[in-house]
């Protein structure tokens, strides 16, 4: 008799990064259905920084550097955002 597989999935822990940020994506648009573009973009950006210390201790060297180069992206995008908005302010 062969044996019986076990219906648990076991997850990576880059897989399990990867789908908090993306409950934490879809809780975001969800919860502020009229926010803009540059709102969503600015809570996605918190909930990679919240991610990204809470796994600390627990990513590969490798994993943070991914982690890392998607927040460095995004805080490059957040500098776009507030140039911009303070660009309009002083139109």
């Amino acid at each position: 008799m062969p044996p019986v597989l076990s219906p648990v999935v076991i997850m990576l822990l880059s897989h399990k990064v990867f789908l908090g940020v993306s409950v934490w994506t879809v809780a975001s648009k969800l919860v502020s259905p009229s926010a803009g573009v540059e709102d969503l973009h600015t809570l996605e950006l918190i909930g990679l920084l919240v991610a990204r210390e809470l796994t600390d201790g627990l990513l590969g060297r490798e994993l943070k550097d991914r982690v890392d180069y998607f927040i460095y992206a995004g805080l490059f995008l957040f500098a776009v955002v507030v140039v911009r908005r303070i660009w309009l302010i002083l139109d």
